[in-house]
């Protein structure tokens, strides 16, 4: 086909999954209307969110194929944090601040230890040592180094003040700060960067089909949210987890699903460029986006939001983005490397599940 690229109606695969999702939803909703226990809820609220996040990124990555790649690269990381977006909001209007907070802790640091290391291990044991761009890589670790300063001097301020209207008011300013960052990386992404991966050419949904599931789905994500969040104290004191552990560990998962799949599969494929920039780039958007967006976003609810993080979680930020720049520094990675990521990530969510 000339000039353009051929749509398609989903296969079965992609049926199956939006039928799945949809049952999902349903079965969820079902169960908090009909006052089933809350860890039931929980489990099942836990995999409509799963399945929603998978077709949200699903119908990202068809709206990224007709559009073009620059574009298609702000629409995967934009879209592929969505869930976990909506997630903390309806976690911070409950009043669940350590719950939001700890969320945007464990994203970082899930996308930059286990997703990214996950990456080096699946690639490195098919393909062995692999190569990529370390002047895009060391960008990208610098850039997450200031995103862990932004979010590490109000934590240090209220260590040495107190709590105040003085930390709100440097929060405020910090996430000001940090969304202006944001906005200029795009501008140095649009007019310098090579965009990532190129269309592939291959048949895709159509652009209306694609907008009408991504659309579709963020709102069952939001309605999906509010029961899933709605359980949280329940569960917390049923099961005994803690809720640092909850907002690291299973909340980053539940929403960064499709992105994390698509970060090994393309790893997998010997595309090491892109797969650097699907995780890193995600933790970069929720430090330089998603935190401040929430500290905003909070002046709406009955509770304040602001970027103040307990310590161990900014020393846990500053060691993943200082190991991720030491191995991303020569351009190469390997399995052992990535096992070297997943180790310090299992370290750091054993610490997290007794806190």
């Amino acid at each position: 086909m000339t000039g353009a690229t051929a749509t398609r109606r989903p296969n079965r695969f992609e049926t199956a999954s939006i039928v799945a999702a949809a049952g999902c939803s349903v079965l969820a909703a079902a169960l908090d209307l009909a006052s089933a226990p809350n860890t039931v809820v929980f489990l099942a609220s836990g995999l409509a969110l799963l399945t929603l996040a998978w077709i949200v990124g699903m119908s990202t990555e068809q709206l990224a194929e007709s559009s073009g790649p620059k574009i298609g690269g702000v629409l995967n990381a934009t879209f592929g944090n969505a869930a976990e977006l909506i997630i903390t909001i309806f976690a911070i209007r409950a009043g669940q601040l350590e719950v939001a907070t700890a969320s945007i802790t464990g994203s970082i640091l899930g996308n930059t230890l286990l997703v990214l290391g996950a990456s080096f291990v699946v690639g490195g044991l098919r393909h062995g040592t692999q190569t990529f761009d370390r002047r895009v890589a060391g960008m990208n670790s610098s850039m997450l180094a200031l995103a862990v300063i932004g979010l590490g001097l109000p934590t240090a301020f209220a260590a040495a003040r107190g709590t105040g209207s003085d930390v709100q008011t440097i929060s405020d300013v910090t996430a000001a700060v940090l969304l202006l960052l944001y906005g200029l990386s795009l501008v140095y992404y649009f007019r310098s960067s090579s965009g990532g991966h190129p269309p592939t050419g291959l048949p895709h949904w159509s652009a209306r089909a694609a907008m009408a599931a991504l659309l579709a789905s963020t709102a069952a994500v939001a309605v999906i949210s509010d029961v899933f969040v709605g359980t949280l104290d329940a569960v917390i004191a049923d099961i005994g987890i803690s809720a640092a552990f909850l907002g690291l560990v299973i909340v980053p998962i539940v929403g960064n699903i499709a992105e994390n799949i698509v970060a090994l599969k393309i790893a997998y494929q010997d595309r090491m460029d892109f797969s650097i920039l699907v995780s890193l780039g995600s933790s970069l958007q929720v430090a330089l986006g998603v935190a401040p967006v929430l500290v905003f976003v909070s002046l709406l609810t009955a509770h304040s939001f602001d970027l103040v993080f307990p310590t161990i979680q900014v020393i846990a930020l500053a060691a993943a983005a200082t190991i991720t720049a030491l191995i991303a520094a020569d351009g190469e990675s390997n399995w052992l490397e990535g096992a070297q990521l997943v180790a310090v990530y299992a370290i750091v969510a054993t610490s997290f599940w007794y806190l």
